[in-house]
Formats: C-alpha cells, sequence, structure tokens
C-alpha cells in the first residue's frame, strides 16, 4: 500500500492490471454539487478492501459509477482493465454486484430469477449450490414466488445470484443488511473464501466489525474525496471505545486516568468516557479500585472517523 503525499491518497495492488482503477474520478449532480471529487484509487487482484464512510460520503456514487450506472463527469474507473464507459460489457462480465437498495422482480419464483439472470452473464453460475446451501436456501423455498420471502430471504437470494458465476471482482454495497447475525457471519465467511481463491472482495459498508473481520485494509470516503487508505490494523489501533464503570462509592477520575481516555462525565457512582488504543492499561488502573461493574462497548464507526478524521478538516 502506497499513500502518496500531496493529494488524494491511493491504494495500490498486488498486480499490473488492477482489480478496480479509478483515476480523478468526479461526479457532479449539478449547481456545483460534487459527489465525487478526484478520486484516485486502485485495488489490486485479491485484496479484500472496506470501503467505509458516513451517509452521503460518495461511497454508493463511487460504485455505480464504476458499474456504469452513472456516467462520471470527470477521470475514468477500468475493472481489469476494462475501461467501464467505453467497454462496459467486457468490465462487467467481470463483475458480481449487490446493490444497497436490491430491487427484485417479485411475481416469479427464485429459481426462475437465478435462472433468468445466469443465461444473462457469460460466466456459468458454478458456484449456486455451494451458497444456496451456505445460505440455506432451499428447493422447496426457491419454488415459491419472491413476493412471498422474508427481507432476509430476498437479500440472500440478491447475494446468491451476485455471485453464483464466481466472479474475479465482487462488489458489495451494505450485502449484509436484513441477514441474521449467524447469516451475516455466514456470508462473512463465503467471501473470505472467494477471497483466498483469488477473487477481489470490494466491501461497503458501516458495520466496522464487519470490516474488522473480512478486510485487510480500508479506505475512506468523505464528502465525495478519498481521505485515507489505511491497513485494518492501523485502523483497529485508532478504535474508540465507549466505557461505562460502576462503583461502589466516590473516585476521582484522575485516579485511573491513562493515555487515550477521553474526557470523564460522572453521574453519581457511574463514570462515562471513551477509549481509544488497547484497554489493557486502563483495566489495569480501574482494578485496584474494586469497581462494580465495567462495560466496554466497540465504537461506532462515526466515532472512529471522529478520532481518525480530527484535524484533517471538513
Amino acid at each position: 500500500m502506497t499513500v502518496t503525499g500531496g493529494g488524494a491518497p491511493t491504494l495500490f495492488g498486488v498486480s499490473d492490471v488492477a482489480a478496480i482503477r479509478a483515476s480523478g474520478l468526479g461526479k457532479s449532480y449539478g449547481s456545483g454539487v460534487m459527489a465525487l471529487e478526484g478520486v484516485d484509487l486502485e485495488v489490486g487482484q485479491g485484496e479484500r478492501i472496506g470501503f467505509l464512510g458516513p451517509n452521503g460520503a460518495g461511497k454508493t456514487t463511487f460504485i455505480r459509477c464504476a458499474l456504469g450506472v452513472l456516467r462520471p463527469t470527470a477521470g475514468s474507473v477500468e475493472i481489469l482493465g476494462h475501461d467501464i464507459t467505453h467497454d462496459r460489457l467486457a468490465a462487467l462480465a467481470q463483475v458480481g454486484y449487490v446493490p444497497g437498495d436490491l430491487g427484485m422482480i417479485r411475481q416469479v419464483s427464485g429459481q426462475r430469477m437465478l435462472d433468468s439472470l445466469a443465461k444473462l452473464h457469460p460466466r456459468p453460475p458454478v458456484l449456486r449450490d455451494q451458497l444456496l446451501a451456505a445460505l440455506e436456501l432451499s428447493e422447496g423455498d426457491l419454488k415459491r414466488r419472491i413476493r412471498e420471502y422474508s427481507t432476509g430471504m430476498r437479500q440472500k437470494l440478491g447475494l446468491v445470484a451476485a455471485l453464483q458465476h464466481d466472479p474475479p471482482v465482487i462488489i458489495l454495497d451494505e450485502p449484509t443488511a436484513g441477514l441474521d447475525p449467524v447469516m451475516q457471519a455466514r456470508f462473512l465467511g463465503v467471501l473470505d473464501e472467494r477471497a483466498r481463491a483469488g477473487r477481489t472482495v470490494f466491501f461497503s459498508s458501516h458495520v466496522l466489525g464487519e470490516v474488522d473481520e473480512l478486510c485487510d485494509r480500508v479506505a475512506m470516503v468523505r464528502g465525495g474525496k478519498l481521505l485515507l487508505v489505511r491497513d485494518v490494523d492501523e485502523l483497529r489501533r485508532a478504535r474508540v471505545r465507549t466505557v461505562e464503570v460502576l462503583f461502589d462509592g466516590t473516585v476521582d477520575p484522575s485516579t485511573y486516568a491513562v493515555e487515550g481516555m477521553g474526557e470523564v462525565r460522572v453521574e453519581g457512582h457511574v463514570h462515562h468516557f471513551t477509549m481509544a488504543g488497547d484497554p489493557g492499561p486502563l483495566l489495569a488502573r480501574i482494578a485496584p479500585l474494586s469497581p462494580r461493574d465495567i462495560t466496554i462497548e466497540a465504537a461506532r464507526l462515526e466515532d472512529v472517523f471522529r478520532a481518525l478524521y480530527l484535524g484533517d478538516g471538513d
């Protein structure tokens, strides 16, 4: 990974032919509103990349430009060397895509939808049976009309449809929305398996835990600009946690203060604060004070962004 100085950060992959290459990518919706601005990003073949940012950051716009759904107003995007504007069919032949707003024809059966989509793709549906088993969609489920499916079943069907042809490049926009925790874990396992088989996974999500579990690197956007690219290990070290400690009596917060702590808010005998980095030193300081209870919660993604972006400007 190389982050260039004096401009937008860039993530360089392991092959001269990038799985995804955006060069100076920009998208304007008129009236001077830039949804994307000057994005340079390279994702190498076989990489697992988390694409992160708050709502309205430009994540979905980037993905839609990369797929040719939206036409960029500046720059270009290539998928495995195929320019999405001038060679879209060849580019899309390499891609499996799950949109954030998954739409389906609800009058047809699940089986018919999978078969119809398979006929439209140049690659055979070699992974269909494996995916159906992993996501627990039975033969009986596929015979039912999609209108009878729950939200989770529709999402699982969409994931099978996108990945059944074992695409070299997998692009996912909030793919686990609607899945229960067991299916989320199962699907992340499928993605990990495909990545180990050499497939590229480009994964947009608000859920830090998913990115932490699956991805090797992350690219972060805000306000349509690529702010940084980092290893997940580096992101993990910058993580902010929410901490709540209940004491039996009055305790001065300065007695357990350690590096990385935020300002302490005391409500009765309960102390609330945030903690960045390793919580080990904090626990070592608090233990002799005999706390009645300690709760340490993983930070919201917004908290992580706040810690990472502080000083980057709005």
